[in-house]
């Protein structure tokens, strides 16, 4: 087994379920694995599960603006603050209107107005995840 990941590894948060399972079944459809999680805390949780695993994963976060209990922007905070998972690149994803003056302080690799493209969608993850992986030596397959 060599050190490339066949396909790029993507941390899917967002409070609706609905939401959260098209935007799952989209990146999967496009060869991606896909890790979901139902909001901030939950998200953390997980990224620290995956990044353990392999501290290359994930390659890309597609991250939900608005959602209860612990929103976007707190999980992005914490997730800049620690400098394993500092540099994973987020796709912001929201309904807000004013999404660029709000996505400004989270930095995010890109921002995206629902109902998400899922074609600029698959595209701006893969271009996050294999950005990433160069970055740090590895070249995706996908």
């Amino acid at each position: 087994m060599g050190m490339t990941p066949a396909r790029p590894h993507v941390l899917v948060v967002e409070d609706d379920t609905d939401t959260r399972e098209v935007l799952r079944l989209i990146l999967e459809a496009e060869g991606m694995d896909v890790t979901p999680a139902h909001d901030g805390l939950d998200a953390l949780v997980r990224l620290e599960e995956i990044h353990r695993k392999d501290p290359l994963t994930p390659c890309a976060i597609v991250l939900d603006y608005m959602m209860p209990r612990f929103s976007g922007a707190q999980f992005r905070a914490r997730q800049l603050a620690n400098p394993d998972t500092a540099d994973v690149p987020v796709i912001l994803v929201s309904a807000v209107s004013d999404l660029e003056s709000c996505a400004r302080s989270m930095r995010p690799f890109a921002a995206l107005q629902k109902p998400v493209d899922p074609d600029q969608l698959t595209a701006l993850v893969r271009q996050a995840s294999t950005e990433y992986l160069q970055r740090h030596g590895r070249n995706p397959r996908a």
